[in-house]
């Protein structure tokens, strides 16, 4: 019995990034509850730069374009890092 060996071809396999991951929010909860869903409530961001101070990309957390998704889809981005005073 003879065993093939097959080339691989293919190129290596590279991690893609993942896309934003929209939360959803019960429309009672957007009204009633104060969440904390935009860069601009964080700690972590410049207002001056609009810009976050560890270095994540800010521009799909801002207020304006979270409050337009919630109006669009009922959901909004959660920043996993978020922190408050």
């Amino acid at each position: 019995m003879r065993s093939v060996m097959k080339k691989s071809t293919s190129q290596p396999i590279t991690p893609t990034r993942r896309g934003l991951i929209l939360d959803p929010v019960h429309p009672k909860d957007w009204r009633e509850l104060e969440i904390i869903y935009a860069c601009e409530q964080c700690s972590h961001f410049d207002p001056n730069s609009q810009e976050c101070t560890i270095g994540y990309d800010s521009r799909q957390h801002l207020k304006a374009v979270q409050d337009q998704r919630y109006e669009l889809f009922g959901r909004v981005g959660f920043c996993r890092f978020s922190e408050i005073d």
